[in-house]
């Protein structure tokens, strides 16, 4: 891999478009638009999670939600927003820049996320790739470490035809070249039961986790060999457009997640 400069915005390949990709987020998310959310998340803050006294809310988008208003995001209570940028080797989200430069200007801390499709290159070319198209990170206090999203992809085999061990070892070697590049490990977004059925009872090294769990309780049992998790991914409609999440911690410590090269994940 060549040497990484800090790069959170990259010309989009040639050809790009918008990915085919039905998985199971992507369907959950289809029409969830930045006014929708508007209509629908003053009722939805409501829900116990989102009265959470001093709680650290975000969010995070792919082309599925195309244009978002992030200035009414961030006057929602949004503080943080993951957004797509890659998947596989080869796609990059035509809505990655606007996305990603709106939630920017709006105050919201901003990262790149990566769709892992293990059935379609190695990690290390995929985390290059990443990388190079919005997946960077720098200590400036605004950019969050890249995210890499792991769960089933729609027509694909739920293991992608990896076994538990080839699973790990990949998962491994897209954190490894993540790390080498830039002195953090990404952060696994996945879900209680994808995990443990295909990763099973492991968890690679000062691995923050994202977990997927929609739920107006917060999780008390987690994937693999994590006792804690850094972001609660708790509704797929609203009150923020896109999925909704929610910050397990203090805003010392979130400080510190955002802008520390040194930071170790909470749960593991």
């Amino acid at each position: 891999m060549p040497p990484y400069l800090p790069r959170h915005l990259a010309v989009p390949a040639a050809g790009s478009a918008p990915s085919s990709a039905t998985s199971r987020r992507s369907i959950l998310r289809g029409g969830v638009f930045g006014a929708a959310a508007l209509t629908a998340g003053t009722a939805a803050l409501a829900a116990p999670v989102a009265q959470a006294a001093g709680s650290i809310y975000g969010q995070d988008v792919s082309g599925w939600q195309g244009k978002v208003d992030w200035a009414a995001q961030a006057e929602l209570g949004s503080r943080f927003a993951y957004v797509k940028a890659t998947e596989g080797r080869t796609f990059r989200s035509s809505d990655f820049d606007h996305q990603y430069l709106g939630a920017g200007n709006a105050g919201l801390a901003r990262g790149g996320y990566h769709f892992a499709r293990p059935d379609s290159g190695a990690p290390e070319e995929q985390a290059e790739f990443f990388l190079n198209n919005g997946g960077g990170w720098t200590g400036d206090g605004i950019t969050l470490p890249g995210m890499l999203d792991l769960e089933a992809y729609s027509g694909l085999p739920r293991d992608y035809g990896l076994s538990p061990q080839e699973m790990r070892d990949w998962i491994m070697g897209f954190s490894n070249a993540y790390h080498d590049a830039t002195g953090r490990r990404p952060v696994l977004y996945t879900s209680l039961n994808w995990w443990n059925d295909v990763v099973g009872d492991w968890t690679p090294v000062n691995s923050p986790l994202f977990l997927a769990s929609y739920s107006s309780s917060a999780p008390t049992t987690l994937p693999g060999r994590w006792w804690a998790y850094e972001v609660w991914q708790y509704s797929d409609s609203g009150p923020f457009a896109g999925d909704s999440n929610v910050w397990h911690g203090s805003e010392s410590e979130f400080e510190s997640f955002v802008g520390d090269a040194d930071y170790h994940a909470i749960g593991i």
